[in-house]
């Protein structure tokens, strides 16, 4: 027995009335707090502080709004344990919901204490969440949360951490709110902090460069940067107009970037904002390939990142800093697969293993181990596993596991799974599989806890 099992099923708000519920294309656990633990003391060590109390889970699709949810339980527990959570006991609340400017300017003019109803919309199809720090505190950290819609257009939302918001200290220039809605289906609506639109881009893959790394950006660039792939295979690298985190606390803060240390931060009005004007493009990397149908940041490898494209090929990019300037080029092409490449990610924490789903139901595994001290991946990358019969069907989207031992992976078939990244991958046998029971497309996006005990299925 795999010990996994279903806890929690979040229906859509009772707020919609008529109106159907929407496909849900993208769902992602954010790696920063939900709220400050009652057990926490934003004076405590960052090295002796416990992981967030709650789970925060972020969903997009078809709708106009990405809606944002808190998972936690209502008894103390240590997040850090193997405790399994109690369903019994989960809790499941919405918190804000995160919109466009132009939807939020709708729900501002019909906010008269009614509900409020989505608008024609493209969706969000792609949607990435980053940790904006640099420290020793495993769970501090401002949110950054990219989304973009068909078409190319990006919105970036910033959240401060909540132990900082405790403290006292507020965002210059923050994005305006508004609460609409009546009864249950009253919620708070944020706009983003920066908009813009890249032309080239599908809107169907977008992936947000590791602030946490601390040390790749270059000495020209102080921006959040984000990858988008294109419909001529080349990947775009833009400026968000977001500042990232830099390494020294308060004096990262002090000098205007965001702030570092929550622990050590003092009471004050921080900057988010840079100079920059959002959409900038930083690169253009690649370009008449085939479409690239996925993005993969390296976890550890400060300019490194995976593309899978329409034609089945991945293709591993790298750069150094030459002399302030990023350049970036192709060290290797993977050619296993001749079907579109839609699920890829490097395995965590330190990327020695890339998984790669197709649409034929294939997951491969790629050894990457060779490349964990290099700045450049110019170590071989080797396959060594492949699940021939993962899904009946096309791959949609797969996450790996924080220890590094398991992935899951979800399928056009109605099933998401989860594989043990040794011997399972190459026997093609699943440790659990949890099958579709709903009509329709099932599963087109999971996301994992870095607890390892929670995966979510999203049902379309």
């Amino acid at each position: 027995m795999s010990g996994y099992r279903t806890l929690h099923r979040i229906q859509p708000p009772e707020h919609y009335g008529s109106s159907p519920p929407t496909p849900i294309w993208r769902v992602r656990f954010s790696p920063c707090r939900s709220s400050s633990s009652p057990s926490q003391s934003a004076n405590e060590p960052a090295t002796t502080r416990t992981s967030p109390s709650s789970l925060r889970l972020l969903a997009a699709g078809a709708s106009s709004i990405i809606r944002c949810y808190s998972l936690a339980e209502r008894t103390e527990k240590d997040a850090n344990t193997n405790d399994i959570l109690d369903a019994s006991a989960m809790s499941v609340e919405r918190e804000d919901c995160l919109v466009s400017k132009e939807y939020y300017n709708v729900v501002e003019r019909d906010d008269d204490g009614g509900a409020v109803r989505s608008r024609a919309t493209l969706g969000y199809a792609a949607l990435d969440i980053a940790r904006n720090y640099c420290g020793a505190d495993p769970s501090a950290g401002s949110e950054v949360v990219a989304a973009s819609q068909l078409g190319g257009r990006v919105c970036v939302w910033f959240r401060l951490d909540p132990l900082l918001a405790e403290k006292g200290t507020t965002v210059a220039d923050d994005a305006a709110t508004i609460t609409a809605g009546d009864g249950s289906g009253r919620a708070k609506y944020v706009q983003p902090h920066a908009e813009f639109t890249v032309n080239s881009a599908t809107g169907t893959t977008l992936a947000i460069r590791p602030p946490t790394l601390g040390n790749y950006y270059s000495k020209k660039e102080t921006d959040i940067l984000v990858a988008l792939g294109c419909a001529n295979g080349a990947v775009v690298l833009c400026k968000t107009g977001l500042l990232a985190a830099r390494p020294g606390g308060e004096n990262a803060a002090s000098s205007g970037a965001v702030v570092g240390d929550s622990a050590s931060a003092s009471v004050e009005c921080i900057t988010i904002l840079s100079k920059s004007t959002p959409g900038e493009i930083v690169a253009t990397i690649g370009g008449g390939h085939a479409c690239v149908m996925s993005l993969a940041f390296h976890p550890t490898s400060p300019n490194s990142f995976a593309t899978g494209r329409k034609d089945g090929t991945v293709d591993i990019y790298s750069s150094a800093d030459d002399g302030g300037y990023l350049s970036f080029r192709r060290m290797h092409r993977l050619v296993h697969s001749s079907f579109p490449i839609r699920a890829l990610a490097f395995s965590r924490p330190d990327g020695a293993l890339l998984f790669a789903g197709d649409d034929d139901g294939k997951l491969y595994s790629y050894d990457a181990s060779c490349n964990n001290e290099k700045t450049h991946m110019s170590a071989p990358v080797k396959l060594v596993a492949c699940a021939l019969t993962a899904h009946k069907g096309w791959v949609m989207n797969l996450i790996p596991f924080p220890d590094g031992r398991r992935v899951a992976t979800c399928g056009s078939d109605r099933s998401v799974r989860v594989w043990d990244c040794g011997m399972g991958l190459a026997s093609s046998t699943p440790v659990h599989s949890f099958e579709g029971a709903h009509d329709g497309l099932c599963g087109e996006s999971i996301a994992e806890a870095w607890s390892e005990q929670v995966v979510v299925e999203l049902v379309a």
